[in-house]
């Protein structure tokens, strides 16, 4: 209803002012209902809206470009909102949490929605109920939902005005609550309400147009609604209740209906959940189910293939450009086998997008109904790739077009402390937002303030449950790729079935289907934080904001030039959507207009092409990639060594030829899993974020799991084997190192979040530059070292961590390797600026030597056998003691007792302090005599233990040394090698993967030769001779 437009038959007046009369004690009426007249159909404001400066009308700033010859419809809607506000408003003695109070200040608006949504829906001229007319409870919930949707939009303003009333002394009251009361007693009061909307015209702006769109959008749906009837009646979409009972599921019926479920687009369109009056449940989607129907078939296809487990669609009624689906409700699984059953199914379903080109499949599109995982929206099918340029990293490149860019495998949700799996199979738990939200503190006093703090998610339906549990998805792992494995086979054998000019593909030619340029979070932020009162005034402010999309500031989209749409479609409060067909290479806008798509094939070609290519080799691969992703899932600790122990075996002699095979075997299947392109490789692998959550990434540069590790280990078993393969493998994956510092180069800023440490900072990278370089007697590597030691040195100076890994006393000790091989002035430098803070500041309370004060006490003492002073030596000394004696009952490298111990027995300093001497004689036994670890890892593994046992300084411990080196040698002979991962899943990295076993086998084999990365040794390489079973001395000397 525009302006000019009446104000709403005579008996919606009186239904919507009986409701308000209702409600007084909590609303804007006064108690008595002496105020009645305040809500005549349309007061005259006139008074209220004057003109502003130059004579321009009120609404004037709220518009954008050049000023419309005639009012906008949302200044008309606003004018009349304010006329149903009171004269004096009433406010209840009540508390008022979160933003319940505002709804008083905003119900005008609200109102006027309900009387806009009424009028469109009415009968018989606009006198009486017509057809698509809903009951008075399905109003108020409509009315209610629209008030809540408003006092979120106009927060902000109100508490900066509630601010400014509380400094300047007008509000009156005992206390804060009586003057926020005040407050909304003024400020709802039509008087106060024309101030606020006149002071803030786009404010105005944002709150009429969201009101008309609610209205609109919802007299749209029960429009279709009425009229459907008989195609409803004669459809599935409502099961068995649906059928042959036209009359009970028009408008009339409804009781219930949720609005808002998803995104709004196109004029605040948005799914609806509607619910009847016998408990029936339907779902309205606003946009052609084309897409929907047609998979529904490829469903029915895809299930009467030998061999598939049988998947479910939802049941679609496409009547064009809107449609009704059915709605799945979700339910448990009956037993354990229905729970394996659900992984099998949703691996199929994984196979079947995979292979359409599917994506965004988050928790909220999943339900599980029992046995089966039901997908409730396809509507990014035959979706273009998501960036503009393919990656220059391989891995990066072969990760965007695998089966990981479906979305259903894990995809985590990172803030600064914390993250969060978004995904289908791993996500939907009630948990903690990562990221902070908006939110008000003093709620309903008149010292209400906005901070920023931890949001919550709400559970999804996405998971099975079993006797009121959720499923553990990585304990069925096996069953997803078991699925995936028997759909991908299926689809390869019928394929032709699917392609060619008569094939099921070309039925979704002309489907609408969305394309997403953007992360639809940058869209909603974007619409939340110009919310902003000083945004409000003025639109040529709000649109800076906007304009912020066409500079990059919010990342590149996967499709330039659509920035214009974008922000058009943020002025009418709509996350913009873009559409397109799989058989076109176009785009279109919601507003409907047509641009240019992505370049390149259509996604029908696409999709054709990537099915034609199916083949054994590439279901392989996309079998690593699931099961590497599925680690995410894993709810063990990231150390806790988690996996089943390998059965006891026989020992193998651990002679130096055959520990340099078990290592050439590693090597081969490092080089295998590489991805490459011209002059590159890399790995997609897992990164252990905060030492908490796993991720599947395309390797970085860090030591710990980044490229750098494969690199070193490649490089020394290339100058142990002479083998140029795994050299030239060495090089590639350095190759875009050079690029990489001159980035950080430019951007000293970051350098502190990097850090100077040994594992995952900078300085374990200059270390791995300065052995492969040596090693392979390549000075162009070498010479990269130069500049990742100055960045190192340049972090140490801004870096808050202390620990070997990430901090300090990591940046020491690899600075100190660097300088002792390279003689580099800036090495020891930067050694010097490590010292002097780790000094200067108290160790870490815990003890382990990757994180702990171990590890730091280790670094000093070598420091101060290096050159250093008495200082790092006492301090030094003192960190190890502290260490020792909080020293807890594991046995890894990393934060166990074998690390603490490693500290000790390689620093002879310590070994002449007798408190450090007795306790490292008693627990380096007691990890000697304990059972095997129960992975391989250097981390948390059994090569970690054996870096301890086989050290110089405990000769006492060779036996078991040569005994559990000489079993962990059987065991890779008859099996994989057991990584430092959830499941033992293989990975490239050093810490915890494949690169450290095979360092941690030319170790054993070769100890004078290959120096140990646990304590950023020099190796020498070369020389393939026989040497003694025993480690070499310490070389600090």
């Amino acid at each position: 209803m525009g302006t000019g437009e009446p104000p709403g038959p005579p008996w919606v007046t009186g239904e919507v002012n009986a409701v308000r009369e209702k409600e007084a004690i909590g609303g804007t009426a006064s108690p008595d209902g002496a105020g009645s007249e305040d809500h005549a159909p349309v007061p005259d404001t006139g008074g209220l809206f004057g003109f502003r400066e130059h004579g321009e009308p009120w609404w004037v700033a709220g518009t954008v470009g050049p000023r419309p010859a005639t009012e906008p419809e949302w200044a008309g809607f606003a004018r009349e909102a304010v006329g149903r506000a009171p004269r004096s408003a009433w406010i209840a003695d009540r508390a008022y949490p979160d933003l319940t109070g505002f709804v008083a200040v905003v119900a005008p608006f609200a109102a006027r929605a309900a009387d806009r949504m009424v009028s469109a829906v009415s009968g018989d001229g606009g006198t009486g109920p017509g057809p698509a007319s809903c009951s008075a409870g399905v109003l108020d919930g409509f009315r209610h939902d629209v008030e809540r949707r408003l006092a979120v939009l106009a927060a902000r303003t109100l508490v900066s005005e509630l601010h400014d009333a509380r400094v300047a002394g007008r509000l009156t009251g005992s206390g804060p609550r009586e003057r926020f009361r005040d407050f909304l007693r003024l400020t709802a009061s039509r008087a106060g309400l024309a101030s606020l909307v006149t002071a803030y015209p786009v404010l105005a702006r944002v709150l009429a147009q969201a009101a008309m769109h609610a209205a609109d959008a919802f007299a749209e749906m029960l429009g279709r609604l009425a009229a459907d009837g008989e195609p409803l009646a004669s459809a599935t979409v409502l099961g068995d209740r649906g059928a042959g009972r036209l009359t009970d599921y028009g408008p009339h019926s409804l009781t219930e209906v949720e609005a808002g479920t998803g995104d709004s687009h196109r004029g605040g369109r948005s799914v609806m959940l509607l619910r009847f009056a016998d408990g029936a449940r339907l779902v309205y989607k606003p946009r052609p189910l084309a897409a929907h129907r047609h998979f529904d078939t490829l469903v029915q296809w895809f299930n009467s293939l030998e061999g598939t487990p049988g998947l479910r669609a939802p049941r679609v009624l496409d009547r064009g450009a809107y449609g009704w689906a059915e709605f799945i409700e979700d339910a448990p699984c009956r037993s354990a086998a229905g729970t394996a059953l659900f992984y099998r199914r949703l691996g199929a379903l994984l196979a079947l997008l995979h292979v359409l080109d599917g994506t965004d499949l988050h928790h909220e599109n999943l339900v599980a109904c029992g046995a089966h995982p039901v997908l409730v929206d396809v509507e990014t099918l035959f979706h273009p790739p998501l960036t503009q340029v393919p990656p220059a990293d391989p891995a990066a490149r072969a990760l965007y077009g695998s089966v990981h860019r479906v979305g259903l495998l894990p995809q985590l949700l990172v803030g600064d402390t914390t993250a969060l799996d978004m995904s289908a199979v791993g996500g939907g738990r009630a948990a903690s937002s990562p990221l902070e939200t908006a939110s008000w503190a003093a709620a309903g006093t008149d010292t209400m303030h906005l901070v920023r703090t931890t949001g919550r998610f709400g559970a999804s339906a996405n998971r099975p449950t079993l006797d009121g549990s959720p499923a553990d998805p990585f304990r069925f792992t096996d069953a997803l790729c078991d699925g995936f494995r028997a759909a991908y086979t299926a689809v390869r054998e019928s394929r032709a079935e699917l392609l060619g000019p008569g094939g099921l593909l070309r039925l979704f030619a002309d489907d609408e289907t969305r394309f997403v340029p953007r992360p639809t979070w940058t869209y909603a932020t974007l619409l939340h934080e110009s919310t902003h009162p000083d945004l409000m005034r003025d639109a040529a402010e709000r649109q800076q904001v906007f304009a912020l999309l066409r500079t990059g500031a919010l990342g590149a989209p996967a499709l330039a030039g659509l920035e214009d749409e974008e922000i058009a479609e943020l002025w009418q409060g709509d996350v913009p959507v873009f559409t397109t067909r799989p058989d076109f290479t176009e785009v279109w806008s919601g507003s409907g207009r047509r641009m240019r798509g992505p370049a390149g094939p259509t996604g029908l070609a696409r999709v054709e092409a990537k099915i034609r290519a199916l083949d054994t080799v590439d279901r392989l691969d996309q079998e690593r990639i699931i099961r590497t992703a599925m680690v995410s899932t894993s709810t063990g600790p990231p150390h806790g060594g988690a996996g089943s122990v390998r059965p006891r075996t026989e020992a193998t002699a651990p002679e130096p030829e055959r520990l340099l095979s078990a290592a050439r075997s590693v090597g081969d299947q490092l080089v295998s899993l590489a991805y490459h392109s011209g002059s590159r490789t890399n790995w997609i692998g897992l990164e252990l974020l905060g030492e908490r959550y796993w991720r599947l990434t395309p390797l970085a540069a860090d030591l710990a799991g980044g490229y750098t590790g494969p690199a070193l280990f490649l490089a020394q078993l290339a100058s142990l084997t002479g083998a140029a393969r795994y050299a030239d493998a060495a090089r590639a994956a350095l190759a875009p190192l050079p690029g990489l510092l001159d980035a950080l180069h430019l951007r000293g800023d970051d350098l502190g979040m990097l850090g100077s440490g040994a594992f995952s900072g900078l300085g374990g990278i200059a270390y791995a530059l300065t052995e492969v370089g040596t090693l392979l007697d390549d000075s162009r590597v070498l010479d990269w070292a130069g500049p990742a030691t100055r960045l190192a040195r340049a972090a140490s100076s801004a870096e808050e961590g202390l620990g070997v890994r990430g901090g300090a006393a990591g940046g020491l000790a690899s600075l100190l390797a660097v300088h002792r091989t390279t003689g580099r002035t800036e090495a020891w430098r930067g050694a010097e600026r490590c010292a002097e803070r780790l000094v200067a500041t108290a160790p870490p309370t815990s003890g382990g030597f990757a994180d702990g004060a171990a590890g730091v006490g280790w670094a000093l003492l070598r420091f101060a056998g290096a050159g250093g002073g008495p200082r790092h030596r006492n301090a030094g000394l003192e960190a190890l003691r502290g260490a020792v004696r909080g020293a807890g009952s594991g046995r890894a490298w990393c934060e166990g007792t074998s690390g603490v111990a490693l500290a000790v027995a390689d620093s002879p300093e310590a070994l002449a302090d007798p408190e450090l001497r007795d306790w490292l004689a008693e627990h380096a036994g007691d990890v000697a005599r304990a059972a095997p670890q129960t992975d391989d890892s250097l981390c948390h593994g059994e090569l970690g233990v054996l870096e301890l046992l086989g050290h110089a300084s405990l000769p006492r411990l060779r036996p078991h040394w040569l005994r559990r080196t000489g079993t962990l040698l059987a065991a890779a002979d008859r099996a994989q090698s057991h990584c430092g991962t959830p499941g033992h899943v293989p990975h490239p990295g050093l810490l915890t993967g494949l690169s450290g076993i095979g360092h941690g086998l030319l170790r054993a084999g070769f100890p004078d030769r290959i120096g140990p990365a646990l304590l950023m040794r020099h190796s020498t390489g070369a020389d393939r001779a026989h040497v003694p079973m025993t480690f070499s001395t310490n070389d600090q000397k």
